[in-house]
């Protein structure tokens, strides 16, 4: 089985974190003229009250053709070699990562005054931490409708989540542990953190 077992991460709340930590989404649509996938990046806003993705893309996005369809969206964390040294030689080299594989069942949002709102949500998030906080409404009501035209409006109800972190569990505290305090030395917080 791959992922190991050990590696398989399925704390709804570490799978939800890595979302909100790391919104940008790779996702795997189908296409219908070969095997291969297309494939986008797009932030997405998880809401897990309601277990619902938002987010709105191009009109020409391939994904604004894919009502009422499924894809894969991946979310990865940072991630960095793993140098043996990091555990006094107790470990071979090797990459630490985390991701959140999540299937999910895509809705293109009709209504207007929910357009409104997805774009309002989103840019209220990850406008947050910026100082001034830029608002919607500064934008002409007009000119934000027309701009609205271009765009599509997602919704994505997750149907299954696999979350994969190769973060050394199969090591002992005492090596993750050292690990960890290496990484923190190292300036990978992050990644330290995922520990």
């Amino acid at each position: 089985m791959y992922p190991p077992e050990h590696f398989m991460q399925k704390n709804t709340e570490q799978l939800h974190a890595l979302i909100n930590n790391f919104p940008l989404a790779t996702i795997f649509m189908p296409c219908s003229n070969s095997q291969l996938n297309n494939i986008c990046h797009v932030p997405m806003l998880f809401n897990s009250l309601e277990n619902m993705f938002i987010a709105h893309v191009a009109k020409h996005n391939p994904l604004s053709k894919l009502d009422n369809k499924q894809v894969n969206l991946l979310f990865n964390s940072d991630n960095c070699y793993l140098s043996p040294s990091y555990a006094d030689n107790q470990t071979l080299p090797s990459w630490l990562y985390a991701s959140v594989l999540v299937t999910a069942k895509v809705h293109i949002i009709k209504d207007e005054l929910k357009k409104d709102l997805v774009m309002r949500t989103l840019t209220s998030h990850f406008e947050k931490t910026f100082e001034p906080e830029w608002k919607i409404d500064e934008v002409p009501e007009q000119h934000r409708n027309t701009m609205y035209q271009h765009l599509s409006f997602i919704e994505l109800t997750p149907i299954h989540w696999q979350g994969n972190f190769k973060l050394s569990q199969n090591k002992s505290a005492a090596i993750r542990n050292k690990i960890k305090q290496s990484l923190v030395d190292a300036n990978k917080h992050s990644i330290a953190a995922l520990f």
